[in-house]
This record gives structure tokens, sequence and C-alpha cells, in this order.
């Protein structure tokens, strides 16, 4: 799986063999990790922090996690600039930080730098968007094909119950923008699971650039042009309640039940988004597990250093590709943060590790958002929302 010397891949390989393929795995949930874990006395944290409520949860569960278990955690925000992302993670490198958590803004410009970090002996994990690079340890994050199959299948049930005297489906894809790999696999999962419908009629793509007003303004446009669609498929948070204000502005927005109501799926729950899905507007949102996202790479952090590091059998502390991490074998213990008892739902489980890029993929599960769940506290966006 990596090539980075012939010794560290026999010890993997050894370790690999005793773990067998397809069994659940949790080295850091083993007694004494936590104690283990102090080895790391400061992390680097380089990430997009700009981006709304979704974003803050992301990067406020790596300061709480570190925060509970005395990590100084450096954050610095890459503002939208590779090159900066760059320059930081080479300083965090050089200035022999314990560990890097990097939520890659280039998946290619960040390589060089990730690698010449690891050359120096300080491991990289990523989390929420990978690298190119195949020298990192981990790379923790759910599948955005699997999150667009969940609201196609979602949007293939709901025009079941809403839709089921209609002989042919009409609907519409939103997706995000051209060559972005995540929207690409987003629309790609979507589109995947309607052609295996015979009812079911894609009529357009719609590139609604992962922008609320994009979305709505197109939407819009398209309705007046051509009428109304059975179901509307949206790839992100942004765009999904850009597509719900299309719908208001035109008069066209009703709940489940009603014979008017056109069926919305969507990836993204968010404070916004979660009581729409209550209230019967939307009919599902599958979402990510981003408060989880970075607490699970930096716990795997603490045993993979515990374990000797990138020059000793670090690798030997990350589960096998083809195994299964479930909850019980590995855990994020729960905290108080945001009033809520944070991580005390694991969420994130199971999670299948693949390989991806050339290194380990801890595949988080997702969510799916409906009218039961909508105002579950386990939610990041009922955790991070203004009430």
């Amino acid at each position: 799986m990596r090539g980075d010397s012939t010794t560290r891949g026999k010890r993997r390989r050894k370790y690999l063999k005793a773990v067998g393929a397809g069994v659940a795995v949790g080295l850091a949930g083993c007694t004494g990790s936590r104690s283990r874990q102090n080895n790391l006395k400061k992390l680097g944290f380089t990430s997009y922090v700009r981006g709304g409520s979704w974003i803050t949860a992301y990067v406020e569960a790596a300061r709480f996690y570190c925060q509970d278990n005395n990590i100084n955690l450096d954050v610095r925000p890459n503002r939208q600039s590779a090159s900066k992302q760059i320059t930081d993670i080479r300083d965090f490198a050089n200035k022999g930080y314990d560990g890097i958590i990097v939520g890659v803004w280039s998946t290619g410009a960040a390589k060089s730098a990730i690698d010449y970090a690891m050359r120096k002996g300080v491991p990289v994990m990523a989390t929420n968007a990978d690298t190119a690079s195949s020298k990192i340890p981990l790379y923790v994050g759910f599948s955005n094909y699997a999150g667009g199959r969940k609201s196609g299948e979602q949007m293939v049930k709901a025009l079941k119950q809403e839709k089921s005297g209609k002989n042919e489906w009409h609907v519409l894809n939103i997706r995000g923008a051209q060559g972005n790999q995540s929207a690409n696999q987003r629309s790609q999962g979507f589109i995947d699971v309607m052609k295996k419908q015979d009812k079911v009629v894609i009529d357009r793509t719609i590139n609604g650039d992962y922008a609320q007003d994009t979305a709505q303004n197109k939407v819009q446009q398209y309705i007046n042009a051509n009428g109304k669609p059975d179901g509307i498929y949206s790839g992100n948070l942004s765009m999904g309640l850009g597509v719900v204000g299309a719908l208001r502005n035109l008069n066209a927005l009703y709940k489940k039940g009603n014979d008017k109501h056109i069926v919305l799926t969507q990836m993204d729950g968010s404070p916004q988004v979660n009581p729409l899905v209550k209230k019967g507007f939307i009919d599902a949102a599958v979402d990510q597990p981003n408060y989880f996202y970075n607490p699970i790479a930096i716990k795997y952090m603490g045993e993979y250093v515990s374990a000797g590091g990138v020059d000793g059998d670090g690798q030997s502390a990350i589960p096998n590709v083809g195994s299964t991490v479930k909850e019980g074998g590995f855990n994020i213990n729960a905290h108080q943060h945001k009033g809520v008892n944070l991580w005390s739902k694991q969420i994130w489980s199971p999670a299948p590790i693949k390989e991806q890029n050339g290194h380990p993929w801890f595949q988080t599960n997702s969510i799916v958002i409906t009218q039961q769940n909508a105002g579950k506290p386990y939610l990041w966006g009922n955790i991070w929302s203004n009430k």
C-alpha cells in the first residue's frame, strides 16, 4: 500500500496480517491510550476556517478535543491560499511540532509540503479534504460518492411515497462546480442511483457553484421556463437553501403530504436545513459527522507517535485497509461543550478503512436526516445552531 521504505513496509505487512481484513479494530481505544496520547504536546492545524457554521464546527471540535487532552493546538487559517498552507506546513515541520493536521485546500499543491514534513519526521494526517501524498499515515473523512447515493435513495423513496400515481418522475440535479472532485463525486453518486430507476428522468443537471444565490437564480429561471419538476437534489447545504428560496419565491414550497410538494433531498444538514427537514419542506439531508473528523485524527496521531512515529513503527497503530472500525473498539470520549455532552453518540461508526491516493482512508459513516431525527442533539447543525 505504501512505498516509504522496505523496512517500514515489512513492519506494516506484518501488522496487517496480524489484524486481518474485515475485522473491527480500535488500537487507539485501548486502555491507557489517553496517557499515551499526552505524548502530543503541540500540534499544528492548517485549514480553511471561514465559511459558516459547518467549518466552525469542524475547527472548534479540534480545539475542544485538544483542550480536553492537554494538547496545544496551533490553528492557522489558510486564507483560501495554497501557498499560505504550504508555508505553514513547512513551518510546523521546521519547528518540530509533534504532528500536523491538514484540511487540504489544494490537493496537489500541498503534497510537496506534506512530504517534506514526513521526511523531517513530523507526521501529517488529513481531515475533511484529502491530499495527493501517499506518505501520510491516515486521512479521515466521509465518502462524497456514498453521500450522493444516499441522497438518491432518499429521493426515490420519497417519490414513491409522494408521487406514486405518476408514470414518470422528472428531477433536477443541482451540482457543485465543474472540476471539483467532491462535487463530481456527489453528483455521480446521485446520478448512478437515478439511472437504475425506469421511472426517473433527470431533466437537467445545473451547476449551482456550491452557492446559495447561484442555485436559487438558476432553479428559478429553469422552473419559469420549463415548469415544476417532481424532485430536486442539491449537492450541498448552500445550494439546497437556494432551491428552497427559489420555490418560496415561486409560491411552490409545500410540505410533505401536499399534492404540490416537490421532493427535495440534499447533501448536508445545518442550523438552517434541519428545521426545514423537521417541518417537512425538505424530505432528507445526508449529513457528515464533521465534529468527529479532527478528534479521530488526533487520537490516532497520539497512537502513531507512541508507536514510534514516522521513523519507527507508527504505522502499526493505524487500522488495516480492508478492516472496519466500529464503536466500542474505538471511541472519542464525550465531554461537555456547547451545552451538550459532545461526542456521546459515535455517529461516525461504522468506518470501513479504504485506500485513497496511496494511503489509508478512515471513511466515516454519513447520517440521513429525516423528519423523525432532525431535532436530535447529536447532529452538528443542532449543536452549532444560534439558539
